[in-house]
């Protein structure tokens, strides 16, 4: 800018400083109104005299310009001061109450049981256990009396009972009536025990015949373990459709030797022991007959339990294998 026109201007111009004018470039900020009605020129006169009451703060110079978009107050920076105080006590506030929530997490330690409380348990478990294998085990269905005595003694209990006899009284007045029945009374009650026998035969098969040989296979196991458990005598179902296990080469040896009628004075004890002893003493020629067989019976067992269960056998014992000797 022109040095005259900084010293012949209005009145706005003599609140620029002269290096702000001459160094670099600067900027007025007016009002709109004014702006109409300022002009610079070279001529003093030609400047419109409202310009003259001007305040000078609303001339600003480039660098005030600039700095005053990142210019704030003394109560802005406290308020910002004060945002930033809230965040930060916020955030140390969440950590303290996840570091609180993370210890509040962790499992208790578990506390020792007594050996009494190990003892109920193993017992709840037992029972649960058996419970389950009873519900496997199958029951079949109520026999009949079959034997002519028991029957005698059924009729004649009615009629002690009635008298209202009990305890050891009531057991030996039912025997002493039973054997006091007539001949005639003794012939109906044996043709009633026969005709009791026979529709308990065939109910037992009625009823084998509603499982399949898969569930009465699972329920002699099942009643096997219930024996060994509660030391019981559950007796094994009875069903002609179960896979025979097959025979090892030993066990065909044994029944050859006591087919032969050699140990008919023998008991099976001693029979054993010397079968035992020719077992180990027979070659391996001698002994390739009794292989062969076995592993015919192995493949038969393989193929009927398949048909019969609709599954393979998961384990076979061995057919060739020998007692430990």
């Amino acid at each position: 800018m022109p040095r005259n026109i900084i010293q012949g201007g209005g009145g706005i111009l003599r609140y620029l400083h002269r290096s702000n004018a001459l160094v670099r470039p600067s900027r007025v900020a007016i009002a709109n109104g004014l702006v109409r009605r300022i002009c610079l020129s070279t001529n003093r006169h030609l400047v419109n005299s409202t310009a003259k009451t001007i305040r000078p703060s609303v001339i600003l110079s480039r660098p005030l310009i600039n700095s005053f978009a990142t210019t704030s107050t003394h109560d802005d920076e406290t308020e910002t001061t004060r945002a930033k105080g809230s965040k930060t006590g916020k955030t140390k506030t969440t950590k303290k109450s996840s570091s609180k929530a993370k210890a509040k997490a962790k499992p208790k330690p578990r506390k020792k049981m007594t050996d009494k409380q190990k003892e109920a348990k193993k017992a709840e478990k037992l029972k649960e256990l058996v419970k389950q294998l009873k519900k496997t085990a199958l029951e079949p269905p109520k026999k009949l009396i079959e034997n002519p005595w028991n029957l005698a003694i059924a009729t004649v209990a009615k009629e002690i009972h009635a008298r209202g006899v009990k305890g050891p009284d009531f057991v030996a007045q039912c025997s002493q009536l039973a054997q006091s029945i007539s001949a005639d009374e003794r012939e109906r009650l044996a043709a009633e025990a026969e005709a009791n026998k026979a529709a308990n035969a065939a109910a037992y098969d009625a009823w084998i015949q509603q499982h399949t040989p898969l569930q009465i296979r699972e329920a002699n196991a099942a009643r096997r373990r219930l024996n060994k458990i509660k030391n019981t005598s559950l007796r094994l179902l009875r069903d002609d459709r179960q896979v025979k296990r097959p025979r090892t080469a030993y066990l065909l040896y044994m029944l050859d030797r006591t087919a032969e009628g050699d140990f008919k004075y023998m008991k099976a004890k001693d029979i054993a022991v010397r079968v035992t002893e020719e077992w180990k003493g027979l070659t391996s020629t001698e002994k390739e007959k009794y292989l062969r067989q076995a592993e015919e019976d192995r493949e038969r067992y393989r193929q009927e339990y398949l048909e019969v269960y609709g599954e393979e056998p998961a384990t076979s014992r061995s057919t060739t294998a020998s007692p430990s000797l």
